[in-house]
């Protein structure tokens, strides 16, 4: 009737016990119907070949009857192996690489569990197995809130007091909401016979064939009840020490008379203290970056934003901020901080005042005055100590204060006076004369030298240059210099040094300083 040799049946019967088997091998469990069914039909097809040849010996009608029976038979076989073959049309090699990393990724999860779409066990780890007391094939296809159950009774989920049906009934149609690449974090509470309580902590991942929800897995571990104490006690521990932290910046924040400003560059706002909001006018702590940006001088602005740009830790810009009826000099000094997607600018703020010299809240106000330095060296004078005396005077202080304003200027000066006392002075030895004219003691030999090889490399310490908010600002200083031990007395040393600082202010001298000895 077919007239089909059985061995075509036999390979692909054989083709599919091989597929069967190696599915068994990647999902780690072994496919009892698909296996049995396969195995028998083999059986059959192979019984079948081996008395193939005599089948039909008994008579022409008996012939024609035993090979009507065999061809049905093997049509009925080969519908068979075809709906085998169907079974396993989602198994391919892609998928047999996606089921061992899967396999792979929640083995190395002390606990995990596989779930179909209606919550039954389809795989679960070894770990959670010995905790409930069963064994994997009593767990398989069992619910797995049953299960739990069947150990200890679930008292909570995410923080929420419920009961196991509620869980079910949340999970009931959740077919309907789940998403592909969703990951949530779920808590499970349980109690066991003796009241003890413990938790199981899982990152829940949706599993999708296509755009079918087909079941989800759970990976994560369990904390007893002396793990959930320990946990308690760190979080109030950590807890107590944020708000010490807290108690400890909102005290500094509000004894400091500093401005102090945090910007948040993510969300685009930037908070100031109280300090900053009377200083510049505002008309609270909280701004917009736009608006704080509209405050910035249009000239400045481009300067500003480029700055920016290129933060890379530390920065420190200044520039013109219009405080509602004029500009003034702002000096903004911070930090970055970055916090995982958060970026966050914090430091202070410092308004440039047009101030005088007799307040200048800089430097200028940490030094004494010409009665100081008469007094300090009538003491260098009865110690027999000897001393440089260094007599200088920065020029460019009115050109600066013309082009840019007093208010630069005066910061100017107040910020070389502390670059040479930092370098140079020790123990405040340093005093104002006149506006623009200073006079150190340097009683430290390695300071000497340090001055004498800074300026006969190049005069640097001469030519200190600063940026301004877009302007670029020189500082040119004169200096004279003389030593105690040339002199009879300690004030002819003083009367030198300013002969000195005279000699190298000569616009025919060649040089920014002079030491009295090499023009004497």
């Amino acid at each position: 009737m077919f007239d089909q040799h059985p061995i075509i049946p036999l390979i692909f019967c054989c083709i599919t016990i091989i597929i069967i088997i190696k599915q068994c091998l990647v999902k780690k469990r072994f496919l009892k119907t698909k296996a049995l069914l396969s195995c028998a039909l083999a059986f059959v097809i192979t019984f079948i070949l081996v008395f193939y040849n005599d089948i039909g010996l008994a008579g022409s009608w008996l012939e024609k009857v035993n090979i009507n029976v065999i061809d049905w038979i093997l049509l009925v076989i080969d519908i068979l192996i075809g709906i085998l073959l169907i079974s396993t049309l989602d198994f391919s090699f892609a998928n047999e690489r996606v089921q061992q990393l899967l396999n792979k990724s929640i083995e190395e999860s002390k606990y995990y569990v596989v779930l179909d779409k209606k919550d039954r066990v389809k795989n679960i780890s070894g770990l959670l197995l010995d905790d409930l007391n069963t064994d994997l094939s009593s767990a398989y296809n069992k619910n797995f809130f049953d299960l739990l159950e069947s150990k200890y009774r679930i008292i909570g989920f995410n923080g929420q007091e419920c009961l196991k049906d509620d869980i079910k009934l949340f999970y009931s149609h959740y077919d309907k909401r789940a998403q592909k690449d969703q990951n949530n974090k779920i808590t499970i509470d349980l109690q066991d016979d003796l009241l003890k309580e413990s938790a199981l902590y899982f990152h829940e991942t949706n599993l999708f064939s296509g755009e079918k929800y087909k079941g989800r897995i759970l990976m994560g571990e369990k904390k007893n009840e002396e793990s959930l104490m320990g946990i308690e006690k760190e979080l109030n521990q950590a807890s107590s020490e944020l708000i010490t932290i807290k108690n400890r910046f909102v005290t500094i924040l509000g004894k400091t008379t500093d401005g102090v400003y945090f910007n948040d560059i993510t969300n685009g706002s930037i908070w100031v203290n109280d300090i900053l909001v009377q200083k510049l006018v505002l008309n609270g702590n909280s701004i917009s970056i736009k608006d704080f940006y509209r405050m910035i001088h249009p000239d400045d602005l481009p300067f500003y934003e480029e700055k920016m740009k290129s933060i890379n830790d530390s920065y420190s810009i200044t520039y013109r901020f219009n405080t509602g009826s004029s500009y003034v000099y702002l000096r903004e000094e911070g930090q970055k901080i970055v916090n995982g997607k958060s970026i966050e600018l914090c430091g202070i703020m410092t308004p440039i005042d047009n101030y005088s010299f007799s307040k200048t809240e800089t430097m200028l106000d940490t030094i004494g005055g010409e009665p100081e330095m008469l007094a300090r060296l009538a003491q260098l004078e009865n110690i027999d100590k000897i001393f440089e005396v260094v007599y200088f005077r920065v020029e460019s202080i009115p050109q600066i204060n013309a082009t840019c304003g007093r208010a630069i200027g005066n910061t100017v000066l107040s910020q070389y006076v502390g670059l040479f006392k930092q370098n140079f002075v020790t123990d405040n030895q340093i005093y104002r004369i006149d506006g623009l004219e200073f006079i150190a003691f340097i009683t430290d030999y390695r300071k000497m030298d340090v001055l004498k090889n800074n300026l006969q490399r190049g005069e640097k310490l001469l030519h200190i240059t600063a940026d301004y908010v877009n302007t670029k600002i020189e500082a040119e200083v004169f200096m004279g210099i003389s030593r105690s031990d040339d002199h009879p007395s300690h004030k002819k040393a003083l009367e030198h040094a300013k002969e000195a600082l005279r000699f190298a202010r000569n616009p025919q001298f060649n040089s920014n300083y002079a030491f009295y000895k090499d023009i004497k």
